[in-house]
C-alpha cells in the first residue's frame, strides 16, 4: 500500500471518528432535555391532568403550613373567616380543579357546632389561581362556586394540619355541657346520646302520620368520627367508630342504597329503635323515641377554671345542692390527627370526674 492510499485511509478514519462524537454528543443532549420534561410533566395530576409545576411548589408549601397567621399570610382571608379559625379551629381543607384548562384551588371549612347546630359546613373561604409563584384571589363569588363545587365527587380535598393553640372559654363550654350530659352516665356514646343529646336538632326529619317514631335523625359516618374523637381522649379510626356505632342496637342494618334523594321512601318505612346504615353516602339513620332525663350537674364559673398548656379543668357543681362541688371536666385542645372525619371539634374530654 502506497502512502498516498494510506493518507487518504487515515483522514477518513478521523472524519468517521468525529461525526460519531458529534452525533453522541446531540443525542445526549436530546436524552438530557426529554429527561427534563419528563421530570417536569411528573410533578402531580388531578382527574388524569397534569398539575402545573407552580401549583406543585404552592401545594407543597401549603402542606407544611400549621399556624392560622401562616395560612393567612397566603391566602388574606377575611377577618371574620380568620376570628372562626381561632375562635372554633374547624377543619380546613383544599382542593384543585383544573377542568377549565387551568389550576384553581379551592379552601373550605369543614364546619364547627354553635347552640348544638352545625354552622357554616363545607363553605367555601377562598379561590384562588397562581400567579407569579403565589396565591392570587380569582374574585369569584364564593357562595356561587360551593353551591357549584360541594359534592363534585371528582374533586380530592385534602386536610390542612393547623394547630389548634387558643383557648375559648365560651367554646369549652358549650363542649363541656354537651359531653357532660353524655357521657355521665358512664355508658359512653350510645344510641341515645349520638342521636338524641348530641344530635343536629334542625336536621331531624318529621315522620309520618300515625308513625310511631317521634323523630327520623340523620348522622353522616364523617361526623360520628369526630364526634368520637370529641368524646373521647384516643383517636378513633372510620373503621372503629362503624364497628362501635354498629353494636348500639340489635335492630341494626346495613342497605347498599343512598338516603340522599330517597329520605321520604325510607322515612315512611323506618321503625321506632331501628339503626340503617347507608353504605352509599356513609348516612345513619334513627327512628327515635322520646327521650328524657334530669341534669343534676352544671359547670361552674369560668373564674374558677384552670388552664395549664394546652389543659382546661372545669369544676362541677351539683345544681340540686345549690352548687355543691361535684369533680371535675378535663377538656384539651384538640390537635389530633385522623382520617373520615368532617370537622374536629376544638376540644376532647379528657376525662370526667365525680
Amino acid at each position: 500500500m502506497n502512502k498516498g492510499i494510506k493518507y487518504i485511509l487515515g483522514f477518513v478514519a478521523i472524519f468517521v471518528a468525529a461525526v460519531i462524537c458529534v452525533f453522541g454528543i446531540i443525542k445526549y443532549e436530546e436524552i438530557q432535555e426529554g429527561s427534563t420534561t419528563n421530570n417536569s410533566a411528573n410533578l402531580g395530576s388531578v382527574d388524569g391532568k397534569q398539575l402545573d409545576k407552580e401549583t406543585t411548589i404552592i401545594i407543597e408549601k401549603l402542606s407544611t403550613l400549621n399556624d392560622i397567621d401562616a395560612l393567612n399570610s397566603e391566602l388574606h382571608l377575611s377577618q371574620a373567616v380568620v376570628d372562626i379559625l381561632k375562635k372554633y379551629a374547624p377543619t380546613v381543607n383544599y382542593a384543585i380543579d383544573n377542568n377549565e384548562g387551568h389550576d384553581k384551588i379551592y379552601f373550605r371549612l369543614g364546619g364547627y357546632f354553635v347552640d348544638r347546630k352545625m354552622n357554616d359546613m363545607n363553605k367555601i373561604i377562598g379561590s384562588y389561581k397562581i400567579d407569579g409563584g403565589k396565591l392570587s384571589s380569582t374574585g369569584d363569588d364564593l357562595d356561587k362556586i360551593g353551591s357549584k363545587i360541594n359534592g363534585n365527587d371528582k374533586l380530592k380535598w385534602n386536610n390542612l394540619n393547623l394547630n389548634n393553640k387558643e383557648h375559648d372559654k365560651a367554646v369549652a363550654g358549650e363542649i363541656g355541657k354537651q359531653f357532660l350530659g353524655a357521657l355521665l352516665g358512664g355508658k359512653g356514646l350510645n344510641m341515645t346520646s349520638v342521636f338524641g343529646y348530641l344530635a343536629d336538632q334542625s336536621k331531624k326529619i318529621t315522620p309520618p302520620r300515625g308513625s310511631q317514631v317521634t323523630s327520623i335523625v340523620p348522622r353522616s359516618l364523617p361526623e360520628l368520627v369526630d364526634l368520637y374523637n370529641a368524646a373521647y381522649k384516643e383517636t378513633y379510626t372510620e373503621e372503629q367508630v362503624k364497628k362501635e356505632v354498629s353494636k348500639y342496637t340489635n335492630k341494626y342494618k346495613e342497605i347498599d342504597d343512598s338516603f340522599s334523594g330517597n329520605e321520604s321512601k325510607y322515612s315512611a318505612s323506618i321503625n321506632i329503635g331501628e339503626l340503617v346504615y347507608f353504605k352509599k353516602d356513609k348516612m345513619y339513620v334513627v327512628g327515635m323515641g322520646g327521650i328524657g332525663g334530669v341534669m343534676t350537674l352544671d359547670l361552674s364559673p369560668q373564674n374558677e377554671w384552670i388552664i395549664e398548656g394546652d389543659k382546661i379543668t372545669i369544676p362541677l357543681v351539683n345544681t340540686f345542692e345549690r352548687g355543691k362541688p361535684a369533680g371535675n371536666i378535663v377538656l384539651r385542645l384538640n390537635n389530633k390527627k385522623y382520617e373520615g372525619g368532617q370537622s374536629k371539634f376544638k376540644y376532647y374530654v379528657e376525662s370526667i370526674n365525680k
